[in-house]
C-alpha cells in the first residue's frame, strides 16, 4: 500500500511527538488555567479562621439544575398568581421564602442561575475572572505586591534576605439592583415574557459586572482596573492618538511580562476592536498583519468601555485593557433577593404595572495589579 508524503509526514511526525512527551516543556503552562490553558479552574482561599472558600472560573457553573428552570417563568407565574407552565422544580422554588413586598427571596441554589447569567454575560468573566461566593458581609484576603528574589548560595553561606509584599484585600458586599416595571397584559399574554424578564436582569447585571471591574471609581461602587494604583500604563499621547499597528498592545503583552505574567486577554470598545480589525499597510494597503502577541490575545468587546474620554484636546478617546484576567475576583453574597408589587411605585396599580426588583451584593478584587496593562487615550 503506498502512502503519499503528507500521510508520511504526518506519521512520523506524530510517532516524535509522542516518544518527546514525557520530556517536553511544560513551563508556558498560564496558572489558574486548566491543560488546554484556555479554562480557568477553580480557586480557594482560606480564612483566618481556617475555612476554605471556593472561587469558580468562567467556565463553571454554581447552579446544578437543569436547562429548562427559568427564574423568569417563576416570577411570572407569582405575580399572576398563575403556575401553569411551571414544572415541579419551579413549583417547589416559588414557594420558597416571602419578600417585605410579597414577593420573592430566593434561596442559595436558585440565587446561583441568575448570577451565572449575569457572569455568562460578562466579558470580564469570560476572560477568566473569578466568582467568589460570601459567606459574610465582609471578607478579608492576601494579595502579592511584590514578589521575593532566589538566590544561589555557596555551602554553608548565607541566603540573601529578599522581600516580597503582600496586601490585605477587603471585600466589603455592596448593593446593586436591577428595577424595572412590566405591563400585567403583556405578562398575562406573553408566555415567554419571563423568559425574556430573566434574560433582560441578567444582562443587565452582567454589563454593570464588567463596568465596575474595568471603571469602578471606588466611591459607593468597587474599585475597577481603571483607578487602581499599579496597573502599567501605556498612553497614546498628551491629546490621544489613533491606531496605526499594534505596537501599544504589544508592549502592554510586554509589561505583564516584566512583572511575571502571562496577559491572556484583552477587552476594549467596540469601536477599538474594529479600528484594530481594518488596519491596512500604508504601501500595499493589504490587511496589517498582527504580531503573536496580539493573536494569542483572547479578544472580548463590552460597550461598557466608553468612547467620549477626554485626554488634553481630544474629547473622543478610549481605554482598552489587557493581562490576566484570573487575577480579577467577583465576591458576591451567596442570597439574591427578587421582589415584586402590583401597588407600590407611582401609578403602579393604576396603570396596571408590576415593579420588580432584583439585588445582589458583591465586591470587586484585583489580585494582581501589575499583571494588567491599560492603553489609554486610544481615538480615531
Amino acid at each position: 500500500m503506498k502512502m503519499t508524503k503528507e500521510a508520511f509526514d504526518k506519521l512520523v511526525n506524530d510517532k516524535i511527538k509522542k516518544a518527546l512527551e514525557p520530556y517536553l516543556d511544560v513551563s508556558h503552562k498560564r496558572p489558574g488555567y486548566g491543560e488546554d490553558n484556555e479554562t480557568p479552574t477553580g480557586l480557594s482561599f482560606q480564612d483566618r479562621e481556617g475555612r476554605i472558600h471556593k472561587a469558580f472560573g468562567s467556565k463553571e457553573k454554581r447552579f446544578t439544575g437543569g436547562d429548562d428552570f427559568s427564574v423568569g417563568k417563576i416570577i411570572r407565574a407569582k405575580i399572576l398568581g398563575d403556575f401553569t407552565g411551571l414544572n415541579d422544580v419551579e413549583i417547589k422554588a416559588a414557594g420558597e421564602g416571602i419578600g417585605s413586598l410579597g414577593g420573592w427571596l430566593v434561596n442559595d441554589s436558585v440565587s446561583a442561575k441568575v448570577i451565572d447569567m449575569a457572569r455568562n454575560f460578562s466579558a470580564v468573566t469570560l476572560a477568566g475572572a473569578y466568582a467568589l461566593p460570601m459567606p459574610t458581609p465582609e471578607m478579608r484576603l492576601v494579595k502579592i505586591t511584590g514578589d521575593p528574589t532566589a538566590y544561589w548560595v555557596a555551602e554553608h553561606g548565607e541566603i540573601t534576605e529578599s522581600n516580597w509584599t503582600l496586601s490585605p484585600i477587603n471585600l466589603k458586599a455592596m448593593t446593586c439592583g436591577v428595577l424595572v416595571r412590566a405591563s400585567l397584559e403583556l405578562l398575562e399574554d406573553a408566555a415567554n415574557a419571563g423568559t425574556s424578564l430573566e434574560m433582560a436582569m441578567g444582562k443587565a447585571l452582567g454589563l454593570e459586572l464588567d463596568r465596575v471591574a474595568l471603571l469602578g471609581s471606588g466611591t459607593g461602587e468597587p474599585r475597577g482596573l481603571d483607578n487602581c494604583e499599579n496597573v502599567n500604563l501605556i498612553s497614546k499621547g498628551a491629546n490621544g492618538g489613533t491606531l496605526t499597528n499594534y505596537d501599544e498592545f504589544s508592549n502592554a503583552v510586554e509589561d505583564v511580562a516584566d512583572h511575571n505574567g502571562i496577559a491572556g486577554a484583552v477587552i476594549f470598545a467596540p469601536r477599538t476592536y474594529y479600528t484594530l480589525d481594518r488596519l491596512k499597510a500604508a504601501t500595499t494597503n493589504n490587511r496589517l498583519e498582527a504580531p503573536q502577541s496580539f493573536v494569542d490575545l483572547k479578544k472580548f468587546v463590552t460597550n461598557q468601555i466608553g468612547i467620549a474620554d477626554t485626554q488634553g484636546t481630544c474629547t473622543t478617546a478610549s481605554k482598552a485593557f489587557v493581562g490576566d484576567f484570573t487575577n480579577i475576583l467577583y465576591g458576591i453574597r451567596k442570597s439574591l433577593e427578587i421582589e415584586f408589587t402590583r401597588q407600590g411605585g407611582t401609578l403602579t396599580f393604576a396603570k396596571c404595572e408590576a415593579l420588580i426588583r432584583c439585588r445582589m451584593r458583591l465586591d470587586v478584587a484585583v489580585l494582581r495589579e501589575n499583571h494588567f496593562t491599560k492603553i489609554y487615550g486610544i481615538k480615531v
